[in-house]
Order: C-alpha cells, then structure tokens, then sequence
C-alpha cells in the first residue's frame, strides 16, 4: 500500500504545475475515419497528448464532424470537477496527464450504431507498472464517471475500455480496494439490468437475471474466477439476441438506448476488477 500510496502522490504531483484554474479548448484534434474504425490524435498546451481509437461493430453515418470529438485540459483540483468522481478521497484524476476527451455527437447528425464501441487510449505523458492505480473512467455530458476499464499495459501507458453510448472520458489514479470497485460495478450491472427490463424479451431478460443472481452468489463466496466466466456467459447471452430481442443501437438523436452495448460494458470492466483480486 506504501508503494501505491508514493505512487498516487507522483501521479497528482510531479507535473501540477501543468494544471491551469482553467479549461483550454483543444489545440490540436486530428481525427482520421476508416470505415468503422476511429484514429485520433491529440496534443493540447502544456505537452499533453494522447492517441484514441474508436472501433465500432457497425456504424451508419460516422464522419469526423458527425462523431464530435472534442479535448480540453481540466483543473484537477476544481470542486465541480471531483464531485463527478464516485469517490473524492480515493479518486483523483492524474495531475500528469489532466486530459478530458468529449464525444458528444450533434442531434441532427444522422450518426448511429450498433453493439459495442471499444475505445482505446495512449498516452506518453504517464508510465504503466505493475500495480498502477491508473484506471479509464467515462461519464455523460456534466455527469459522472465511472471505471470502464478493460484492459492497461505498457508502451508509456495503455488501456481501452467498452461503451453502448458517448461520454467524455479520463484517466483517474483509483485506490480503492478491489473488491470495494467490484462490488460498485456488480451494483452497477444489476441496476442497468434492472433498468432495462422492460426493454428486453420477457424470457432472455429471465434468463440474464438468472446470469446476475448466479454471478452475484459466486463473487459472495469468493470464487472470482467462475464468476469471471459467467460473465462470460452473460455478454454471449446477450450477443446472441441482440438486435432481435435486446435493443443494441444508438443514434444521434438519443431517442432509443443500446440496451445490448450497455450491458455488455458493464459486464467487461466488471469481468477486468474480478481478475485483480488476489
């Protein structure tokens, strides 16, 4: 804990002096459409730069205006900004890499698409080891953030996580025990599940909520691994109905929910907690 502790204190630290009281536009956004398939590049005052990728399963009308890709560097130690974390003393947003990256799509955009979006995040400005409290966090517009984190590594630092809509996206050092995030994101599922029952086919919501219960009962004997794998089973169940019998498209006009995306993130970054319980 002394280590993660010295560490957190690095991260907040060592480049505060980069940190304004206040928000800067993006200075430099170069963003590259291929298909479904999403390349930013990002540099903003201050040396602070980052690349994302976006890859959807399928999208309708994806150009770089229609996607609304914006970046600003924000004030790490505002109020306004920490109340959006789900926890204000063990949350704090890195102080070396103080990037906030928005995707916020016009209304009247006409763009769409099904399934689940990675998003994958590079940046030089922070250095991946073993054990980082480094976590991705996503939120709504103005909303708050959550851990979506499905994966982090090396090459200065990378991670990618999973989404069924758009955000604004950071990265946080998290030191909260494992287990406490788990708990958070099982919660998180089952209230999404819960959410959404109305919206999905009265036998496969059945069906997943029986997922949920069995889940919820191995993480409560500690057996993290079978509950790793029955989320497994759980986005099959869902990848096998989506579209017929669980919504799973989003769309700019924000008048229908990718019930199917969402579930499925929630259940990728739970599956990601689980494997770092020792």
């Amino acid at each position: 804990m002394l280590h993660i502790k010295k560490l957190l204190t690095l991260v907040l630290t060592s480049t505060a002096m980069l940190v304004s009281t206040i928000s800067f536009a993006s200075e430099s956004v170069s963003v590259n459409v291929q298909g479904n398939k999403v390349e930013a590049v990002i540099h903003l005052p201050g040396n602070i730069s980052a690349d994302m990728t976006l890859q959807f399963e399928n999208a309708v009308g994806l150009t770089k205006e229609s996607l609304g890709l914006t970046a600003e560097i924000i004030d790490v130690t505002s109020l306004d900004f920490i109340d959006r974390l789900p926890d204000g003393l063990n949350i704090s947003p890195s102080a070396a890499f103080p990037m906030m990256i928005t995707i916020e799509p016009l209304a009247n955009s006409g763009f769409s698409f099904s399934g689940l979006a990675s998003v994958d995040l590079h940046t030089h400005n922070l250095e991946y080891t073993a054990g980082t409290p480094l976590r991705f966090f996503k939120a709504p517009l103005n909303g708050e953030f959550k851990d979506i984190t499905m994966t982090m590594g090396a090459g200065s630092y990378r991670t990618r996580g999973s989404t069924g809509r758009f955000s604004q996206f950071i990265i946080v050092a998290d030191l909260r025990a494992p287990l406490v995030v788990v708990n958070q994101k099982f919660n998180d599922l089952q209230t999404a599940l819960n959410d959404f029952s109305s919206k999905i086919n009265a036998a496969v919501y059945s069906m997943l909520l029986q997922d949920v219960n069995e889940i919820n009962q191995l993480i409560l004997s500690n057996n993290y691994h079978m509950a790793s794998s029955k989320l497994n089973d759980f986005n099959r169940r869902i990848n096998d109905n989506k579209g017929i019998n669980i919504p799973d498209v989003w769309r700019s006009s924000r008048d229908i929910h990718n019930v199917a995306g969402e579930l499925m993130a929630y259940a990728n970054t739970l599956r990601f907690s689980l494997r770092l319980i020792k």
